[in-house]
Order: C-alpha cells, then sequence, then structure tokens
C-alpha cells in the first residue's frame, strides 16, 4: 500500500498550530478572514498559488511543504494524527 499524502489543507493547519498561531492570528497576518482560512484548511475553498505562497512564508515554511507528496516516516507518522478529508 502506498503513503498517502496529507492534503495542502491538512498541511496548513499543521504548520499553523507548529508556529503557534490561531486560524484568527494567521488570517490577521494573511489579510484574510478567519471563515476564509478555515475553509482552506478544510480543502472547501480554491486556493492560488499567490494565497499559497503568503501562507507559506507566514508560517516560515517552503511552498514545497505545502505541494510535495509525503517521503518520510516521519511525515507519515504525523498525517496519521490528522483526520482523512
Amino acid at each position: 500500500m502506498g503513503v498517502v499524502s496529507p492534503s495542502i489543507g491538512t498541511r496548513i493547519q499543521r504548520a499553523r498550530e507548529e508556529f503557534g498561531l490561531t486560524q484568527h492570528e494567521l488570517a490577521a497576518r494573511l489579510g484574510c478572514t478567519q471563515a476564509a482560512l478555515s475553509n482552506y484548511e478544510l480543502d472547501k475553498r480554491r486556493l492560488y498559488l499567490a494565497n499559497l505562497e503568503r501562507i507559506a512564508s507566514a508560517l516560515g515554511k517552503p511552498l514545497s511543504y505545502f505541494t510535495e507528496p509525503a517521503t518520510d516516516e516521519d511525515d507519515t507518522r504525523d498525517w496519521a494524527r490528522y483526520p482523512h478529508r
């Protein structure tokens, strides 16, 4: 069985939590609403590249963190903590 990579939304949530920000705090830094950020994290709203680049920058992560498939055991183990969407 292959490794299932977390969605971009799940990775945004994980990175935000690791950075220690609430949805309200990150949304304020991005200039969007908390509801919009929540919908990004739930994969319910289309996320354009420019917005993903802003999120990556705000959270100190490379863009590849959100877009590349899981490749190591740690990422796979972390994925198990988050619900599949």
